[in-house]
């Protein structure tokens, strides 16, 4: 759906067509040019008179050489295959923002249930501590923050509920979607395996969307440095017309010639036209070769820093995932003991408030592995629908 119909990504693919379209029709400048002409000519002169005649004619025209029209076809084809590379780019964009939103709804959906959990466990503890207090086995001080901890709960879990509508809105922008709907997603906190051992990043940057955009912009460098050289370059053409001449207006007296020109522009433009012309191109070609030298070093980087924290986000789940199982235990044995009276107040809610914080602090973990995923995918260059 985001592919039909996400407006950045439909607006790259009408860019990329248009670049296509340039490029073909910069083959226009080396074909063949053919005109047909119907003209009238009224004249008089003094000793001569009055003179009328009409001209139908035919004239076709072909550059045999000229580098600056191959040095355009050069530019458009650079500037087709930027078309595609920035087009590359934006579905490896619309791919990421996708992860992200569909992440960001699965987990407030799932915030709704740890949060509910989370409300229950409070107000059956604010019930329990109140029961204590009305017996007079508890403080007021500690029963006032046992409520204190209900009434947080039950305002998160509110927060939860309007965080899924954000969500929502979010998905819906990156589905390309003009109005907002009500969306609900499923799936499960699962990722690709983390590739190992360590990849070779090299091997990658050649598929990076932006390293492919920026090679193209070094090629249109190069093509208007072409450009800049050609007008110090001769060009050949080749001239054919043939028509008919008379006073009549379907003249009947027949005609033709033929021209071949070799033409030298030695100052066409000015005696240093072509100096600062070439200059200028070349400092050009230069800033763009920089640019992909700096822009393959910070992909190397990205490269290496999303594979980390994919990694890492990976290992992260699994340590949460113990810390949550041994606060839940904790948390069984604590209410026994303090309802037991072998426990204080102060040691029980720390155990309480642990388990509530590694139930989100889980969830969290489980949402960056995803995120870590898509910010890996997206540093290798995949795309939508990849």
């Amino acid at each position: 759906m985001a592919a039909r119909n996400n407006p950045d990504l439909l607006s790259a693919l009408a860019a990329s067509e248009s670049s296509r379209a340039l490029y073909l029709k910069s083959f226009n400048g080396i074909l063949p040019q053919v005109s047909l002409s119907n003209s009238y000519t009224d004249s008089k002169s003094a000793g001569l008179g009055e003179s009328k005649s009409w001209i139908a004619e035919g004239n076709a025209s072909l550059d045999l050489i000229d580098f600056g029209q191959w040095a355009s076809i050069q530019s458009a084809s650079a500037g087709q295959r930027l078309g595609q590379a920035n087009y590359r780019v934006a579905a490896a964009n619309a791919l990421l923002n996708l992860y992200k939103a569909f992440v960001s709804l699965l987990y407030a959906q799932d915030s709704i249930t740890v949060n509910t959990v989370i409300r229950d466990t409070w107000k059956q503890n604010s019930q329990m501590v109140n029961l204590r207090y009305q017996s007079g086995r508890e403080s007021k001080g500690n029963n006032m923050n046992t409520e204190a901890q209900a009434l947080q709960a039950n305002v998160a879990l509110d927060q939860s509920s309007r965080d899924v509508r954000v969500a929502q809105q979010g998905l819906g922008q990156a589905m390309g979607k003009d109005r907002f709907e009500t969306l609900i997603v499923t799936g499960t906190w699962s990722a690709s395996a983390v590739p190992m051992p360590r990849p070779d990043f090299e091997a990658l940057l050649a598929n990076e969307p932006q390293i492919q955009a920026q090679q193209a912009t070094v090629e249109q460098a190069q093509a208007q440095l072409n450009i800049a050289h050609s007008s110090l370059l001769p060009t050949l053409s080749l001239n054919y017309s043939k028509g008919t001449t008379g006073t009549t207006e379907f003249p009947q007296s027949p005609f033709w010639s033929f021209t071949g020109t070799v033409n030298y522009p030695l100052f066409g433009g000015g005696l240093t036209s072509t100096y600062y012309a070439s200059q200028a191109a070349e400092r050009a070609l230069e800033k763009a070769q920089q640019e992909m030298r700096s822009i393959r070093n910070q992909t190397r980087s990205a490269l290496e820093s999303a594979w980390s924290s994919f990694a890492q986000a990976q290992d992260q789940v699994r340590v949460q995932r113990a810390f949550l199982q041994a606060a839940k235990q904790r948390q069984d044995e604590s209410d026994v003991r303090y309802q037991s009276g072998l426990m204080t107040f102060d040691e029980w809610i720390l155990v309480v408030q642990d388990y509530v914080n590694f139930q989100q602090s889980f969830l969290r973990a489980q949402q960056n592995l995803i995120l870590a995923e898509a910010q890996w995918r997206f540093a290798t260059g995949d795309q939508l629908g990849s």
